[in-house]
């Protein structure tokens, strides 16, 4: 796999087109805010020198690396492999590809979510993954069930195609539903002893908050309560909390904050979003941008403080430190 890139040539590749090959409509350098909403008016500049900078927010964009990283939500390889990739490197002049090359590539991109689909068809436990989820986690049999987790006992493509990828073994499933319960993607997480890679995610496969039907589920005046992970998601379904778990602590996406912004909406603002970030740097951010969120979407945001000697919620509600009120 490769790791060494001319960092210096990615750097150079005008943000702009960067941008706009990520989705995001740029206009005279300016655009909407993807990490903030709602943004009203265009306050995400665009400069020359190839960084970037939000004069609502203050989110600032040190390079056309660190763009793809935030946007992606993908580690520093991931982002540079992404622009040197033929099929996703951006121009420093104007985009030489045509608009249908550019559907072309994302059909041949996307997910294949029917071959997901039937990898949990039928979910079941086996000895790792349950040994995981009920020993080790402490997550109830009824929430496992609820969430629709699976395992896998040996290796399986993640696609029809078997050079697309495959997830390893023995791994827990964890599939992702849109709001309306649709699968949009599907996780591996690695139950193994041999050193590889503990996350796995199809190429193509739509990032997304994990739990999302809970979003169409609320009620009014229902605590919300957002996790940083998917073990504390579980963790705190557990507890009967209704709760969702942002996939990456360090970027909360425009699209999670739409999804809680129109849940928020059609609730007429009557929700109130609880938080018990990790004792770290990622649960700070994750923290100030959800307080960012709140304030934008006028709810309240309820931050808890985890007992001492607690890493995170998963930890605690294990060690029984917890005094959880619905």
């Amino acid at each position: 796999m490769r790791s060494s890139f001319d960092i210096d040539k990615l750097k150079g590749i005008s943000i702009v087109e960067v941008a706009k090959r990520l989705g995001i409509e740029v206009k005279g350098r300016k655009a909407h805010c993807v990490f903030h909403s709602p943004d009203r008016h265009p306050s995400l500049r665009f400069y020359e020198n190839g960084t970037a900078h939000c004069f609502t927010c203050g989110k600032h964009i040190a390079s056309t690396i660190d763009l793809v990283m935030q946007v992606k939500n993908c580690s520093f390889v991931e982002a540079c492999r992404w622009l040197e990739d033929d099929n996703a490197t951006c121009s420093s002049s104007s985009s030489t590809k045509s608009a249908e090359h550019h559907a072309k590539e994302a059909a041949d991109n996307k997910a294949d979510l029917p071959h997901l689909a039937r990898l949990i068809e039928h979910p079941r436990l086996n000895s790792e993954a349950r040994r995981f989820l009920f020993d080790e986690r402490k997550i109830s049999p009824e929430v496992a069930e609820r969430m629709r987790l699976g395992s896998l006992s040996r290796e399986v493509p993640m696609s029809g195609d078997l050079h697309g990828g495959w997830f390893n073994a023995p791994s827990l499933l964890i599939p992702y539903f849109s709001v309306e319960g649709q699968l949009v993607n599907l996780q591996a997480r690695y139950l193994g002893s041999e050193k590889k890679p503990r996350f796995q995610f199809p190429k193509g496969a739509q990032s997304i908050i994990f739990n999302a039907p809970q979003l169409a589920q609320l009620a009014p005046g229902d605590h919300l309560h957002i996790a940083e992970g998917v073990s504390d998601c579980l963790a705190m379904l557990t507890a009967g909390l209704k709760a969702i778990a942002i996939p990456s602590a360090t970027l909360l996406t425009y699209d999670d904050r739409q999804l809680i912004g129109e849940a928020a909406a059609r609730l007429g603002d009557n929700l109130e979003l609880d938080i018990w970030p990790d004792n770290d740097r990622a649960g700070t951010e994750l923290g100030n941008q959800l307080a960012l969120l709140a304030t934008n979407i006028g709810i309240t945001l309820r931050h808890h403080s985890l007992p001492e000697g607690c890493k995170d919620f998963s930890d605690a509600w294990r060690m029984g430190k917890l005094k959880i009120k619905n």
